[in-house]
């Protein structure tokens, strides 16, 4: 009697245990449902190889190749892949907040649908698209209205899709001062008002040619390098265009591996900085702030600090030891 009763219990548990996995089961597809059905990007984000953005008359295009991302309209440049990726991989945790109204008949002027704000699209390699319609309208959480893929649905979404269709073209493309890898650049030649530093890297040392017994401070030179590569224009003008009275500042001239490249620097009454580059031909107006470093840079500053000598090294702490002293304290007080 004993063991069948052991059996039963066991029985039981089992067939508990089995219910329990299968409610669990359940409940499991229902969040997977429940999750898919308010995703808002339903491509995959990885395949986007195209994305457009229009507002009014105005349509950016980005297509991506195996190079990285560029502009093919209003203008053809390189694109910031950043800025882009950015731009797409931010949509993937977007969720729809609620569908505000859904079926045939929809007034799309009570939502500001019929004339939208701006149209996002997303293209996959796959052949597989969003198009997101963004509405000028809120509701009174301050979320926006959107419509996708044409659907009969409302969607309630998130109101940064307003700023996403309000990019420009400025916000994907490629602003840097030097568009070439910084790791290409063997010569360096920056002629400013305290004269002119001429840097060559030799056997992976940068040194300077006119003094070959100077020891540089190769990071010191490196974060020279990064500030170069760093620096960003919050204006590109095409061409030769250039802005009238100018104070001259510096100019930089840079060997890379198979080019030459050079920069003209000035500073307008205004105090915004221009840059003048030869590859591409544009005129930069640069972000504050962006090469302040190179206005008054000298050798001077690269220089190799020699190590402190043991005996002044032994004065200071001959002197901490004293100002820390109990006797000296109570000078003090």
């Amino acid at each position: 009697m004993k063991l069948k009763g052991r059996t039963i219990l066991v029985l039981c548990l089992l067939l508990f245990g089995g219910y329990a996995l299968y409610d669990f089961q359940q409940d499991k597809k229902k969040e997977e449902i429940n999750m898919e059905e308010v995703r808002l990007l339903t491509v995959n984000f990885e395949q986007i190889n195209f994305v457009e953005v229009q507002k009014d008359d105005s349509k950016i295009i980005l297509e991506r190749s195996v190079d990285g991302w560029s502009l093919t309209s209003p203008i053809k440049d390189l694109a910031d892949n950043s800025a882009v990726d950015d731009f797409i991989k931010n949509t993937v945790p977007e969720r729809v907040i609620e569908v505000a109204k859904e079926g045939e008949g929809i007034d799309w002027s009570m939502y500001g649908l019929d004339k939208p704000l701006g149209t996002i699209t997303f293209k996959t390699t796959a052949g597989t698209q969003n198009v997101f319609e963004i509405s000028t309208k809120r509701n009174f959480e301050e979320n926006v209205f959107a419509r996708r893929d044409k659907e009969n649905k409302v969607l309630v979404i998130n109101s940064v899709w307003q700023t996403r269709a309000n990019k420009t073209v400025l916000d994907f493309r490629d602003r840097r001062f030097l568009r070439n890898k910084i790791a290409s650049v063997d010569e360096i030649k920056l002629k400013n008002e305290k004269g002119l530093l001429d840097l060559k890297r030799v056997d992976g040392q940068w040194t300077v040619p006119s003094k070959k017994d100077l020891k540089l401070d190769q990071n010191k030179v490196r974060e020279l390098l990064t500030t170069i590569a760093d620096a960003r224009a919050s204006e590109i003008r095409e061409g030769n265009t250039k802005a009238t009275g100018l104070k001259n500042l510096f100019t930089l001239d840079l060997v890379l591996a198979d080019k030459k490249w050079k920069a003209e620097v000035g500073q307008a009454k205004d105090l915004m900085i221009f840059a003048n580059v030869s590859e591409p031909n544009f005129q930069l107006r640069m972000e504050a702030g962006a090469l302040d470093k190179l206005i008054k840079m000298t050798v001077e500053d690269l220089k190799e600090q020699p190590p402190k000598k043991e005996e002044d090294k032994s004065k200071s702490e001959d002197k901490q030891a004293l100002m820390a002293s109990p006797k000296n304290q109570k000078d003090k007080k």
